[in-house]
This record gives C-alpha cells, sequence and structure tokens, in this order.
C-alpha cells in the first residue's frame, strides 16, 4: 500500500500539470510585489521608464541566458526544436506576442493616470474572460463544467475584492476604457505565448518579448515621461531589483507555466495576483485590508483550486523539462 500510494505521488509530481502549478504559484510572490515596488520607483522616474529599464534589463540577462544555452546544446551535440531556421510565421508571432506585452503596458500605465487604481486593478484583471472565449471560439477549446465554476467564482470574487474600492465618473471614462484595453491584450499575450511554448523555450520567448518592449519604447519614452533615470543609487537598486525579481522570475515563471498548463488556467489564477497586492501593500505601506477582502481572498482561491482541477489544465507543448 505504502509502495503504491509512494509511486502515485511521485507519478503526480511529474506530471506537466504539477510543474506549471508550481511555477505559477511561485510567480505570483514577485508579480504581486511588483505594484509595491514600482511605487517605490515612482517616486523619481514614471511607469514607464520603470518599464523600459526592466526590459532591457531583463533582455541582456535571457540574452546571456539563451548564449549559454546554444553554447551547452552545441558541446553536448543536442538540437532542440528551437535551432530550425525561423519561418516567417515564427517571426510573426513573436513580434506579435513582444507588441501586445508591450501594449498592454503602456495602456496599463497610461490608464493609472485617467482613473483610479482600484479601477485599473478590476478593469486591467477581466481578461480571464478574453482568453476563455478566444480559446473557445478560435482555437475550438472547450472547457468542463469544473473549470466554467472556477472561472466565475475566482472572477466574481477578484471583482467583489475591488468593486468596493472603484469610483465610476464620467470624467475617468478614458482611464476606465484603457484598463479594459490592457485586459484584451494581457489576454492575446498569454495565448500567443501559450502557442509559442510549442516551438521555442521560455528563455527565447522571452528574450523576445523583453527585446520587443526596449525596441517599442525606446523612441517614445522622451515623448511620454519627463525622467528617464533615477536620481539615486536607491532607485537603480529597486528598478534592477524589479528586473531581476519580478520581469526575468515573475515573468519568466509565467511563460514556463504555458508550457504545461492551458492559458486559460493560468489566467485564471493570475486573479490571485491584485489580491496578493494589496496583502504586500498592507504589509509595505500600513493600506488597510479588512475583513471584506479576506472573505473574498478565499473565493478566489476556491476558483483557481476548481480551475486547476479540472480536465482543462494542461497544456502539452515541446520544450524539454
Amino acid at each position: 500500500m505504502t509502495t503504491k500510494l509512494s509511486s502515485l505521488k511521485q507519478q503526480f509530481s511529474e506530471t506537466p500539470a504539477f510543474l506549471g502549478t508550481i511555477s505559477l504559484f511561485f510567480a505570483l510572490i514577485p508579480l504581486s510585489l511588483a505594484p509595491s515596488l514600482a511605487k517605490l520607483c515612482e517616486q523619481e522616474i514614471g511607469a514607464n521608464a520603470i518599464g523600459f529599464h526592466r526590459s532591457w534589463i531583463a533582455a541582456a540577462v535571457f540574452g546571456l541566458w539563451n548564449g549559454l544555452e546554444v553554447l551547452r546544446r552545441q558541446q553536448s551535440n543536442y538540437q532542440p526544436i528551437e535551432q530550425k531556421p525561423f519561418t516567417k510565421q515564427d517571426v510573426w508571432l513573436l513580434l506579435a506576442m513582444g507588441t501586445a506585452s508591450t501594449i498592454s503596458l503602456l495602456l496599463w500605465a497610461w490608464s493609472l493616470s485617467q482613473t483610479s487604481v482600484a479601477n485599473v486593478a478590476l478593469l486591467s484583471n477581466l481578461n480571464p474572460l478574453f482568453v476563455a472565449a478566444a480559446g473557445y471560439l478560435l482555437f475550438g477549446r472547450r472547457f468542463d463544467n469544473r473549470f466554467i465554476i472556477g472561472l466565475v467564482m475566482a472572477l466574481l470574487g477578484a471583482i467583489a475584492f475591488e468593486f468596493h474600492k472603484i469610483q465610476f465618473a464620467t470624467d475617468e471614462i478614458l482611464g476606465d476604457a484603457l484598463a479594459f484595453l490592457s485586459a484584451i491584450f494581457i489576454a492575446t499575450y498569454l495565448l500567443l505565448i501559450e502557442r509559442l511554448q510549442t516551438r521555442f523555450t521560455t528563455v527565447t520567448i522571452m528574450l523576445w518579448r523583453c527585446g520587443v518592449t526596449t525596441i517599442f519604447l525606446l523612441p517614445i519614452l522622451p515623448f511620454i515621461e519627463e525622467r528617464l533615470f533615477p536620481y539615486s543609487w536607491m532607485g537603480w537598486f529597486f528598478i534592477i531589483f524589479q528586473a531581476l525579481f519580478c520581469q526575468v522570475l515573475g515573468q519568466g515563471l509565467i511563460a514556463y507555466s504555458l508550457s504545461r498548463l492551458s492559458s486559460g488556467v493560468v489566467a485564471v489564477t493570475l486573479l490571485l495576483n491584485p489580491v496578493l497586492s494589496s496583502i504586500f501593500a498592507w504589509f509595505i505601506f500600513s493600506e488597510e485590508v479588512g475583513l471584506f477582502d479576506w472573505l473574498t481572498f478565499a473565493v478566489v482561491l476556491v476558483g483557481i483550486y476548481l480551475a486547476q482541477s479540472s480536465q482543462s489544465t494542461v497544456q502539452v507543448t515541446n520544450e524539454e523539462s
């Protein structure tokens, strides 16, 4: 009996879904800390400048990482799938993925200047709806009842968490629309990464993602930000820390999880992000978190559990473990 249980435990721990789930939940820590870290940096530079510095530093890290991987594979005579010549479709998909990520970042930063943080948190996190709808309509993906119930519960819990903080006003319509559009581009980004994971490794995908963002922002940054560089060593420390902790580790783990889990499940799990961000802000900035917030947190967790345990979880790709 003990041998059988050990065998089942080992088999479960080696499944793609398990590896994807572990990486996804680890990714939530740096992603949830990102708003608090950005808030510290915004005392010296704006949100778009922070995004630019995060991107070029992360691109340098992933570029070095990718180079070391190439050398290792050449020495071991291992020929991975992505060493085949890039097709035009590959290039267009990689560029589209990087562009979608960049546009979502710009829309998110712009929306923060036009409406409240609560409105942005609520509307930009509607992306699971678009991921599920696109998966169903464009790719013929079918979701079981357990996933749908989990999606609805997690989404309602996330909405309830932000709802008592939001303020809809006529002078904030532009900001609300921008935040809503950012959710569409976030969903597009997740779907494209899921598709690219069948052809490229996570390091290659993240190199293109950060590289495209850097190239995209470089010419327009002087026109949308007053200050491009932090003026203190502490400002540079928080930017470099964000690049390594939030961009390389956090976003890298999200991309890796999409090689093991479906984009729908990843999007639903990411609904935990704004809740955890508020909890971290509670610790760092003493922002208020009440009983109702903890209750909605529990609802989101139950919804995520249902989605994670559904038959719609696994995404099978060719990436090596």
